[in-house]
């Protein structure tokens, strides 16, 4: 339960940190925040390498998707081919980094009227069935991250549209935290049978800030008791810098010791 972890990185940085990561005991989480290594072309050569130096290292992956500009649920067909071309380039480099799952944003904007809200959804769903069928094919799981949603609606509708497991989610501690209108809990109670990797950092609860675990108001132990009482299997991100990394990690191993009957630490 809660495992494996690891520790969010953009790809240009994660040579240099590397070796501060694998003394940590900790996977890579590897942001694909620029593209450009995706799309138009995958950048095999690149993404290669550091894949056997992490390898050497003794350090996993798993890939976190682009998402500046990304919506496949646009208007505009121009944005939701390109969206859909560079996750499917985030797709392949899954596979390649051994990654067993694929975090992707949405692209939702709750100010979207219900009209247009509908018209996204159907646009969204048209780009994420061509996706899961892709993922399937890789054995890559992709994992849906709550982001600026204020409720619960819009995961609940899509999960309806797809019951397959091939869908699970990525649960944000801080987002739920600072952007929802209702309370964080409820996130990891509605949706504890999709939830196969969770993302942890504190903030304020006004923005996203990125703390280090411990430093600001997020309730972890709310959040994340039901997974813990469900059991099954759950991975987990320190979102935080890598100098917040091992207080975080302590903060982590203390909280998981709380639970009744907690084996994993």
């Amino acid at each position: 339960m809660f495992a494996p972890r690891y520790i969010y990185c953009e790809l240009s940085r994660i040579p240099e940190s590397l070796e501060r990561i694998s003394d940590l005991g900790l996977g890579v989480e590897i942001l694909f925040e620029d593209p450009v290594d995706l799309w138009p072309q995958v950048r095999w050569e690149r993404l290669l390498d550091l894949a056997d130096a992490m390898s050497e290292a003794g350090v996993i992956a798993a890939v976190h998707g682009p998402f500046h500009g990304i919506n496949l649920g646009s208007k505009d067909s121009h944005i939701r081919a390109y969206s859909l071309e560079a996750l499917s380039g985030a797709l392949e480099a899954a596979r390649a980094f051994r990654s067993p799952h694929l975090v992707l944003h949405s692209g939702f904007t709750p100010q979207y009227s219900p009209k247009t809200r509908a018209q996204w959804l159907d646009g969204f769903s048209a780009g994420l069935d061509r996706l899961l069928d892709r993922a399937s094919e890789l054995e890559v799981r992709l994992a849906l991250e709550n982001t600026y949603e204020t409720d619960l609606t819009l995961f609940e509708e899509i999960f309806e549209r797809f019951p397959s497991p091939a869908l699970g989610m990525c649960l944000d501690t801080g987002h739920a935290t600072c952007f929802g209108k209702i309370e964080p809990p409820r996130w990891s109670q509605r949706f504890a049978d999709r939830i196969v990797h969770v993302h942890c950092s504190d903030n304020d609860g006004k923005d996203d800030l990125h703390l280090g675990l411990g430093a600001g108001v997020v309730d972890f132990r709310a959040l994340l008791e039901p997974l813990h009482r469900l059991g099954g299997e759950v991975s987990v991100t320190l979102e935080v810098s890598v100098e917040a990394a091992a207080e975080s990690q302590l903060f982590f191993d203390q909280l998981m010791k709380s639970f009744p009957g907690d084996t994993t630490i």
